[in-house]
């Protein structure tokens, strides 16, 4: 796949990450700091579940990626079908996820979860069946390069999230 231009026409899901990619992290050692104790661990999810409108504002603040957002209106004008897949642990900050990217990218995203990041391999393949296409027509936007690597390797589609510039 050409880094700087993305064939459309071959395109028919695009899935993107959530942390570093779908929400920017104003905190980049946010998971170090999450888990510098069992309070904060318990806590942070605890927030994240008590405070979904609000959590990944205010409480774990996240900024909206502006070249993530202008990409999903290219989407959108190709009628292309998106998703979030995020590897989480718990399901406590699901409702905060969900509700950053409709605040921040639209009602159009949705947002499905993955125990961990090999895991997504196996999400990926079920939203592949449930859209009916081929893998081949999947891009998978990411923002670990351990991640992309490990899907690239299992014949997907997976580009850098910087890439999209």
């Amino acid at each position: 796949m050409n880094k700087n231009k993305i064939n459309f026409e071959n395109i028919k899901v695009v899935i993107f990450d959530f942390d570093g990619t779908l929400a920017i992290h104003r905190d980049a050692d946010f998971v170090k700091h999450r888990n510098e104790s069992e309070e904060k661990r318990l806590g942070y999810y605890l927030n994240a579940y008590e405070n979904p409108e609000t959590f990944y504002e205010e409480i774990e603040s996240c900024d909206r990626s502006e070249n993530v957002y202008n990409f999903i209106n290219e989407l959108r004008k190709n009628n292309i079908k998106m998703y979030a897949l995020s590897g989480m642990k718990f399901s406590f900050h699901f409702k905060a996820k969900q509700n950053f990217i409709n605040k921040h990218y639209g009602n159009d995203i949705e947002l499905v979860s993955a125990g961990n990041q090999q895991l997504k391999l196996d999400g990926i393949k079920i939203i592949q069946k449930h859209n009916k296409c081929e893998l081949n027509e999947i891009l998978f936007v990411e923002d670990l390069e351990e991640t992309i690597n490990y899907l690239k390797s299992n014949g997907i589609n997976a580009i850098n999230v910087n890439d999209l510039k």
